[in-house]
């Protein structure tokens, strides 16, 4: 595996911790009475989708740079 493949691991690898972490954070929220249940819900999604998203666009720069020779 090269350094750039690596890299780009462990940048996907982050960006879904990351989106776990703000996800956790929201439920807590919600658990605390801070948040109504419905906005929690809709929050965790957009955020669990949203890093998944940005993980494979990170993971798919990875496939079109072999692609190129790369």
């Amino acid at each position: 595996m090269s350094e750039t493949e690596s890299e780009r691991l462990r940048r996907a690898v982050g960006r879904l911790v990351d989106g776990q972490r703000e996800a956790l954070e929201v439920t807590r929220q919600a658990l605390d009475g801070e948040t109504p249940a419905e906005d929690a819900l809709e929050d965790l999604e957009d955020i669990l989708e949203g890093s998944l998203e940005d993980a494979r666009a990170m993971l798919r720069m990875e496939e079109e740079d072999e692609g190129d020779g790369a």
